[in-house]
C-alpha cells in the first residue's frame, strides 16, 4: 500500500509550497529554519543554474550541496560527491527543460504530488513548530520542477493533491528502509 492517497488535481501556487522535513535528515540550520520553497536550497540551486548554467565550483558552495553532503555524513552513503554531482546535473536538466516551458504531457507518468499537510506531522505527529506549521502544503515529489518553476516566474503548477494514507499510524512506510541506519530519526 502506498504512503499517500490521491485526493484531486489542482493548480497550486508555487510560492506557497514547502519542502518535506524529515527529522535528522533535514538540517534546519542549512534551511535557515524555513522550509518554504522560496527560501529553499533547491531554489538557490535553480537561481545559480539560471545565472551561470552548470558550474560545479559554484554548486559546491550552495546550501543545496551542503544539505546533500549532510546526508552522507549521517549515514546515507549513496550521497558521495560524485553522486551529488550527478544528481545536480539531473536537476540542471530539469531546469533547462522547464525553461522551455512546463510540459504537462512529460509529467503525466510522474506528476508533482503535494500533501495537504506535512507527512511527518500527520503520520508521526512531529514537525519543527518553530519552522513550519502542521497546516502547510508539502511537496511529496517534484521539488526540482517546483523550484525551477519558482525561479522561472511560473506562479502556478498543475499538481496532484494527496494526503497521508495512514495518518497517526506511525507506520514507517517507504522510509523504513530508506532511513533505517540514520540515528535519531525513529527515536
Amino acid at each position: 500500500m502506498s504512503d499517500i492517497k490521491v485526493i484531486r488535481k489542482a493548480n497550486v501556487e508555487v510560492a506557497k509550497l514547502h519542502v518535506r522535513w524529515i527529522p535528522v535528515v533535514t538540517p534546519l540550520n542549512i534551511w535557515n529554519n524555513d522550509m518554504s520553497l522560496p527560501n529553499s536550497p533547491h531554489v538557490e540551486l535553480m537561481e545559480l543554474f539560471k545565472e551561470y548554467g552548470f558550474d560545479w565550483d559554484r554548486i559546491k558552495m550552495t546550501r543545496y550541496f551542503a544539505e546533500r553532503k549532510h546526508r552522507f555524513e549521517i549515514g546515507m552513503h549513496r550521497w558521495t560527491k560524485a553522486y551529488i554531482k550527478a544528481h545536480c546535473m539531473k536537476r540542471y536538466k530539469v531546469f533547462k527543460s522547464m525553461a522551455k516551458g512546463f510540459n504537462k504531457e512529460k509529467c503525466k507518468g510522474d506528476p508533482i504530488k503535494v500533501l495537504r499537510f506535512p507527512f511527518w506531522a500527520t503520520r508521526f505527529q512531529q514537525y519543527p513548530g518553530n519552522v513550519m506549521s502542521s497546516h502547510v502544503m508539502e511537496i511529496w515529489n517534484g521539488a526540482g520542477r517546483s523550484s525551477a518553476a519558482h525561479v522561472l516566474g511560473i506562479k502556478k503548477l498543475p499538481c496532484v493533491i494527496c494526503e497521508d494514507a495512514k495518518p497517526g499510524s506511525g507506520d514507517k512506510g517507504k522510509f523504513r528502509k530508506k532511513l533505517k541506519s540514520i540515528k535519531g530519526v525513529w527515536e
